[in-house]
Order: structure tokens, then sequence, then C-alpha cells
């Protein structure tokens, strides 16, 4: 297995310390926990991108470890009465459209697709926000709203940038899926939204 995927896996073991911790109303220790799964976050990607790693499991294995973090600390925000119930839906709906088109993709073409820039800027505008909420900043509301539209908005660039791949299949261009050219962003990891 390589380093990047251990990296990922690690964060993934985080989750249930942070939930633990925010349960129990330790913000600041879930806040360093939290910290640290980001931190990892992006030390995954450098690690198989350095090590020319990038593999399907961790295009896969990010973000499911991305959206089960944000979605279970959600959760818990929506169980202690910090966010309103439709919030928490509103920000699962674009992280499960996003999951069932990678699989699609995936299993269809044998592609996955790259993060794409509106996939990052909606991956740190909730990282923003769920920082904001363990720490119970103001503006930790509006900050998750702007997360979620960020998201619907890199939904629909991301299911544009599948049409595209799909008329690179019938025109047999460059980077169409099933070849080893996917035409993804150099990182190669999947959608960070």
């Amino acid at each position: 297995m390589s380093l990047a995927n251990k990296i990922t896996i690690g964060r993934a073991a985080l989750i249930p310390g942070i939930l633990l911790l925010l349960l129990l109303a330790e913000r600041e220790a879930a806040f360093a926990l939290f910290l640290i799964a980001s931190l990892g976050d992006i030390l995954d990607g450098m690690a198989a991108r350095r090590r020319k790693e990038v593999s399907p499991l961790g295009k896969a294995l990010d973000p499911a470890v991305d959206k089960a973090l944000y979605v279970s600390m959600l959760c818990v925000f929506t169980v202690q009465g910090q966010i309103p119930l439709p919030a928490l839906l509103l920000f699962v709906v674009p992280q499960v459209g996003l999951a069932i088109g990678a699989l699609f993709l995936q299993f269809s073409w044998r592609w996955v697709q790259g993060a794409r820039l509106l996939g990052k800027g909606a991956a740190v505008l909730s990282f923003v926000a769920v920082g904001f909420l363990v720490l119970r900043l103001p503006a930790a509301q509006s900050l998750l709203y702007a997360a979620i539209g960020a998201a619907y908005l890199a939904s629909v660039d991301y299911l544009i940038g599948a049409r595209r791949a799909r008329g690179s299949v019938r025109t047999g261009g460059p980077g169409s899926p099933g070849e080893p050219a996917t035409g993804t962003e150099p990182d190669g990891r999947s959608p960070g939204a």
C-alpha cells in the first residue's frame, strides 16, 4: 500500500476521535484533531504526486474520507442544535451526487475525474466552515451556506467535465475514459467538493 493511502487511512482513523471530542464538548481538542486530519489531506496528495503513487484506490479513498469527516461532524452539529437539519441535508445532497457520479464513471468508463478548481474551492470553504463551527465562531453558519453553494456549483462543473469526457470517448480524443491519459489535473486526485 502506498504512503499516500496510508496517510488517508490514518485520517479516517481520526474521525471517531474527533466526533467523541465534539460530543464531550472538548472543542479545542476536536479542532486540533480536525486540523491534523485536514493537514493529512494535503500530505496524502503531495505524497502521491511526489512518489508517483497516484492510484485508483487513492483517487476513490481520499474524497470518501473527506466526505465522511465533514458529514459526520455536521451530523454532530445538527444533533447538538448548532446547525439546522436542512443545512445538513443541503450539504449531503451534492456529496452523495458526486460520490454516485464518481462510481458511475469508474465502473462504466473505468475513468476517475480528477479534482477541479471549483471542487477545490468548495473543499476549502467546507474546511473553513467546519472549523468555524467546531470553535463556535461568528459567521460559521454563513460560511457553511457558502460552502454548500460552492459544492453545488462544483457538482455542475464536474457534470460538465464528465460530459466533455463522454464526447472524447465518441471522438476517441486523448484523455478519453478508459485510456491512460485521463485529462485530470496534475494531482490526479478525485473530486474534493
